[in-house]
């Protein structure tokens, strides 16, 4: 995979398809690696030029730059705004999965102009303002771990053993998906990343208020924290039987899009949707691309 040296950062990437194809760029999640979108690949046109980044921290891609490690969503955005613009791709169509769903719609928010579509999975925008008391905690309790990092417990515990974390991830997560031991242990490589626990664990605790973000991306954080309204068109997929992800913050944001939301669940579907319904992930991209 090549890598490209950004402002902040050198990202690590596959880049399939002709050079002057339409961009379609695809962002993993946690805890996973670019070849998960390998099935929504081979169903997305010939002609179309895919770019697949490496999340910071994971595989070879890294901050370089010590005043902008962080793993707020505003440095995961800006990483795929510098990498987008460094291979000149405008305008794309933007998917993302569970981090890469976040940082989807953080880049969506920040240029819209250079987003012709939006497909996310698994991981709702929003700050959950429409849920009633027992949906926030519902959405609390499947998020357990996210809470357990804030803790230095959790936090130390993970450090020592990020893989304990991941197998549960992939045991629990996606309840119907089998994963072969090959695919577990790209996983599990791409985790061998000296950046990665620290990420994880800021990514976590920055998402709820408990640690600081990078003064590096201060400007774009403020804009974001307020969830502003997305002016792409777009499209959200979710599995019923998600192991870490409720449906209802799906249900009740729809007004967080101007030019409308479609709302795809999937019924027996977990949370790893590119691996679980690459079909249906794919359909959903060809939708943006027609």
């Amino acid at each position: 995979m090549p890598l490209i040296q950004t402002e902040h950062a050198e990202i690590e990437y596959l880049d399939d398809g002709p050079s002057d194809g339409r961009p379609v760029v695809l962002l993993h999640g946690f805890p996973d690696v670019a070849a998960t979108w390998d099935d929504v690949v081979a169903f997305l046109p010939e002609g179309c030029r895919i770019i697949r980044p490496t999340l910071r921290g994971v595989g070879r891609s890294r901050v370089t730059d010590p005043a902008a490690r962080s793993a707020q969503v505003a440095a995961l955005a800006t990483d795929v705004l510098h990498l987008t613009a460094a291979l000149d791709l405008e305008p794309f169509v933007l998917v993302g999965h569970d981090w890469g769903a976040r940082a989807a719609h953080a880049v969506a928010v920040l240029e819209p102009g250079r987003v012709t579509g939006l497909v996310t999975l698994s991981t709702a925008y929003g700050p959950g303002a429409g849920l009633t008391e027992d949906e926030k905690l519902d959405d609390a309790a499947v998020a357990w771990y996210r809470y357990w990092l804030c803790t230095s417990v959790g936090a130390d515990a993970f450090r020592r053993d990020p893989a304990a974390l991941v197998r549960w991830a992939w045991a629990k997560w996606s309840p119907g998906l089998a994963v072969s031991s090959a695919q577990l242990d790209a996983v599990l490589g791409s985790i061998e990343n000296d950046q990665f626990a620290d990420d994880v664990v800021h990514y976590y605790r920055h998402g709820i208020g408990e640690a600081p973000g990078s003064p590096v991306y201060e400007a774009s954080q403020r804009v974001l924290d307020g969830w502003p309204v997305i002016d792409v068109p777009a499209t959200f997929l979710i599995g019923t039987d998600d192991g870490c992800e409720t449906l209802a913050p799906a249900r009740t944001n729809a007004g967080l899009f101007a030019q409308g939301r479609e709302l795809v669940e999937l019924a027996g579907a977990g949370h790893f949707l590119t691996r679980e319904r690459p079909r249906e992930v794919a359909d959903s991209v060809l939708s943006h691309l027609d």
